[in-house]
Parts: C-alpha cells; sequence; structure tokens
C-alpha cells in the first residue's frame, strides 16, 4: 500500500505493516484507496481536501482529506475547482496588500525627504532598510512555511508587516533616522515569510497543469498592488499628508484576515498523520544537495539579476523621472502606472503561453522555463541600455519631447521581466514538492541583498556622479544579461529534492 498527500512524496508499506492514521486528536480516521492505490482519508462531512494538505511532512506521511462524494479537478481526485479559485484569489489578494504596502514609501519619500532633508543617500539607506529585514526572513520564512503550517505562517506576516507599516509616520517624526530604519526592517521581515508561504500553499494546492498561471496571476497581484499605491497614494498625502498612507494601507492587511483565518483554522484541524516510528522527521532538510544543485544557483542567479531591476525601478522610479524630466511627485507617480499596468498584463501572459506550450507538447518544461526567463532577461537588457544611452551626463532630454519615449523604454523594461513569472517564478516548484518554499526564500532572501545593496548603491552613485542614470541603467542591463546565461545554462525542471 502506498501512502503519502496529493503533490507530496510517498512510501511504500508491505501488507502486513500496521500504519495508523489519526487526527489531531488521536481519533482513528476512516480511509479507503483511490487512484493508484494513494491512501486518502475521509474526514468529517463538508471537510474538503485543500484544507488537509497544509502541513509538509517530507518523504514521510500525511493522508490528504477528502469528501466523502468524490470530487476531480484537472486530473486531481479530490480536488474542488471552487475551493482552488479561492486560495487563489485570496493568495493574490495577500500579494496585492503586501505590495501596496511596501510602494507605500517610493511615492511618500520626496515629500518626506523635502520635510526631513533627506538627500540621496539617506533615501537609499531609508528604501534599502525594508529589504535588509526582507532578507532575513527568506529563507527562515521558507523553513517555517515547511514545518508548519504555511497559511498560519503567511497570517502571522501579515499581522507582523501591517503593523510596522502603520508605525512607519511616527518612527519617521521620531528625529531618529536609525528608530525609521529599524522600523522599516520589521516590517521588511513581517514581508519575508509571505512568498516562501505562498509557494507552499500553491505546490500542495494547485494541479501542475495550471501552476505557471497560477503563479503569474499571484505575481500580478503584487504589481496591481504597486499601481493601486503609485494611483492612489498622491491624492491621499494631498488630502490628508504623507503620513496618512501608511496608516490606510497599513489597515488592508486586518481586513484580509478577516477572509483568510477562518480558512486557516480550517487547515490546522484537519490535518492527518501517518505515524509510523521509522517516518523522517520534517526537520531533515537536504542542504547540502540544496546548496550544491546547478538548478538551484540558475534560478538564484536569475532571481538576483531580475530582482535588482526590479528594486531600482520600485525604488527609484518616481524620483529617475522627477530628477530626470522635473516634474513633481505627483506627475512622477503618476508616469510610473503604465510601466506597471504593462507589467501585469504581460505577466498573466507568460503563464498561460508556459502553460500552452507544455500542456500542449509544444516544449517540454525546461526548455519553456528557460525561454520564459530569456524573454524576461535580455529583454529589459536591451532597454536599459537605450534608457543609458538617452540619460548620460551631458544629454539633457527636452521633458516634451522626450518625456514620452523615456516612459516607452521604462514600461518595455518591466512588462519583458514579467515573463519571468512563468520563468524562474514556477521553477522552484519544479525542483521540489516538499521543500519549494525553502528554494524560494533562499534565492528571495539572496536576491533581496542584492536588491537592498542596490538600492542604497543607486543613492551613493547618484550622489557622485551629479545623478547620472546612464550609469545605474547600464550596470543593470549589464546583470540582466549575466544572469541570463547562467539561467539557460544551468536551470533544469526535473526533481531533485
Amino acid at each position: 500500500m502506498k501512502i503519502g498527500a496529493r503533490g507530496m512524496n510517498s512510501k511504500t508499506y508491505q501488507d502486513d505493516e500496521s500504519v495508523a492514521i489519526v487526527d489531531n486528536d488521536g481519533k482513528s480516521m476512516p480511509y479507503r484507496a483511490v487512484k493508484n492505490n494513494i491512501l486518502v482519508v475521509a474526514p468529517p462531512k463538508g471537510q474538503s481536501v485543500l484544507h488537509g494538505v497544509m502541513k509538509e511532512f517530507p518523504d514521510n506521511v500525511v493522508g490528504t482529506t477528502t469528501e466523502e462524494k468524490d470530487t476531480e479537478f484537472m486530473g486531481v481526485p479530490g480536488l474542488d475547482m471552487k475551493e482552488v479559485l479561492i486560495l487563489v484569489g485570496m493568495v493574490t489578494a495577500v500579494s496585492f496588500v503586501c505590495s501596496v504596502d511596501r510602494a507605500a514609501m517610493s511615492v511618500a519619500i520626496l515629500p518626506m525627504s523635502a520635510e526631513f532633508g533627506w538627500d540621496s543617500s539617506v533615501k537609499g539607506a531609508v528604501s534599502s532598510s525594508f529589504f535588509a529585514g526582507y532578507m532575513i526572513t527568506n529563507i527562515f520564512g521558507g523553513y517555517l512555511a515547511t514545518r508548519f503550517c504555511p497559511k498560519a505562517v503567511l497570517a502571522a506576516g501579515v499581522i507582523l508587516w501591517s503593523c510596522f507599516t502603520i508605525e512607519t509616520p511616527f518612527a519617521a517624526s521620531s528625529d531618529s533616522l536609525s528608530t525609521l530604519l529599524l522600523v522599516r526592517g520589521i516590517m521588511g521581515i513581517g514581508e519575508g515569510v509571505a512568498y516562501p508561504s505562498i509557494q507552499n500553499i500553491v505546490r500542495h494546492s494547485v494541479p501542475d497543469s495550471m501552476r505557471s498561471r497560477s503563479l503569474s496571476f499571484i505575481y500580478s497581484g503584487h504589481q496591481l498592488g504597486t499601481i493601486a499605491s503609485y494611483l492612489s497614494s498622491p491624492s491621499i498625502i494631498s488630502m490628508y499628508g504623507w503620513q496618512s498612507v501608511f496608516g490606510i494601507f497599513g489597515s488592508l492587511g486586518f481586513v484580509w484576515l478577516l477572509g483568510w483565518l477562518p480558512l486557516t483554522r480550517q487547515a490546522q484541524g484537519n490535518v492527518v498523520e501517518v505515524k509510523r516510528e521509522s517516518v523522517t522527521p520534517a526537520t531533515s532538510i537536504p542542504w547540502k544537495k540544496i546548496a550544491t544543485s546547478p538548478s538551484v544557483w540558475a534560478i538564484v542567479a536569475a532571481q538576483v539579476s531580475v530582482g535588482i531591476g526590479s528594486g531600482l525601478s520600485f525604488s527609484w522610479l518616481p524620483t529617475y523621472f522627477s530628477q530626470q524630466y522635473n516634474v513633481s511627485s505627483d506627475q512622477a507617480a503618476y508616469l510610473c502606472l503604465i510601466p506597471f499596468v504593462a507589467t501585469v498584463v504581460a505577466t498573466n501572459m507568460s503563464g498561460w503561453i508556459a502553460d500552452g506550450l507544455v500542456n500542449n507538447g509544444h516544449m517540454n518544461l525546461t526548455r519553456t522555463r528557460k525561454l520564459m526567463q530569456g524573454i524576461a532577461s535580455v529583454g529589459p537588457a536591451l532597454f536599459l541600455f537605450q534608457l543609458a544611452a538617452e540619460s548620460h551626463a551631458g544629454i539633457q532630454p527636452n521633458v516634451h519631447d522626450r518625456l514620452g519615449e523615456a516612459v516607452a523604454l521604462v514600461t518595455a523594461w518591466l512588462a519583458l521581466g514579467g515573463f519571468s513569472a512563468a520563468g524562474y517564478g514556477s521553477n522552484h516548484t519544479d525542483l521540489s514538492k516538499s521543500y519549494s518554499g525553502i528554494l524560494f526564500g533562499l534565492s528571495n532572501g539572496l536576491a533581496s541583498i542584492a536588491g537592498s545593496i542596490t538600492i542604497y548603491a543607486t543613492g551613493v552613485i547618484l550622489n557622485k556622479s551629479d545623478n547620472d542614470w546612464g550609469i545605474i541603467f547600464d550596470l543593470a542591463a549589464i546583470i540582466y544579461i549575466l544572469g541570463a546565461l547562467v539561467y539557460v545554462k544551468f536551470a533544469s525542471c526535473e526533481e531533485e529534492f
């Protein structure tokens, strides 16, 4: 008899072995065999499979739960389409909230720097302090999401980052820069568990055949959050002051929790475990194998390179338009909307294209990932080189005839970068069923380190180069190309862990 959860490694037991199936209270659970002799536990009526696969036990052990009536979605028994869509929708919503809270500083920092007399170096330090905290919990968050219920880990992260988003204006007004940096860092710690948890949730709750488009949709929620922040922040600031954006956006996380916490309680209440003395503990993570895998480092290279470009656009794009084209902070924020709207479209498009190529047999999964990532890395590099040519010292574009061209180039840069959602962004779940959250935490943590350094270094370079954006764009383009070369050479979609 083979026993294991859907989407997880299974173990084969001899017919005469005694295997006890119990719930969290130690009570015996009824069970029955389904496709391929996978043992499935039947929970009380009305409870469904998505509520029973959230707690992960690699290589051993978890019986999945299913309703008494048979359900099937995308060829997976016990899977309900409605619940998959609700789950993806809720996770996309938290991705939106995560981005709204983070992007608030990108707009608010302009009036804040005017009020407190910050130069580019200080603005870079304030922006990068978030990522300093963010990188700390990426790897640790990946472990937590693997060891415990990722829904609960995600909820805890939302509470933490929402509280410290609300705290930001109080820290800024304290006349202590170190206090503000600490608050932004703790906010980053909260957001750092979000995407590792999301990776685990998606890996165990969404069918493989629709995983690329699901992750692309979830990632687009992050971009929509950026759009919403850039669109609404100028009006909120003009009416109520820059302090208000942090209070308003920070409260959104608590609104989201009202819908999420019931799902978390159901998940924890319905987990069942196969008890067996020889079970491999969840803490036995193959760190050495992960650290020496070329496929993992291919993901890291791509994510670091794209992360540097994303961090640059996320934290500095309004400042770029303001400095280079002498537009107001309100106009700079609105100009950022066009590139991010295009990125949302491109991100979702990439997921549908990738799933179509694989599901219809046109390309295998590895080649599809490499194609998507090639577009997401080489394409932006080409447009960054063009932006650099327009921005070098000594070239002073006329606002009226060059601003539109700059917006078009930035739009192409960010939109093509959205294809990474179906490239490295979906590759973690290909390599491992059990440790995708840890893999994402590792790569995203390293990308956050690089992004934090980039954000701070950008301010320093601008200060020392008399705001020569050409240097910034040239360096970013080179890094994009290096990341693409490594990914295309070493990336794989074969399951390794």
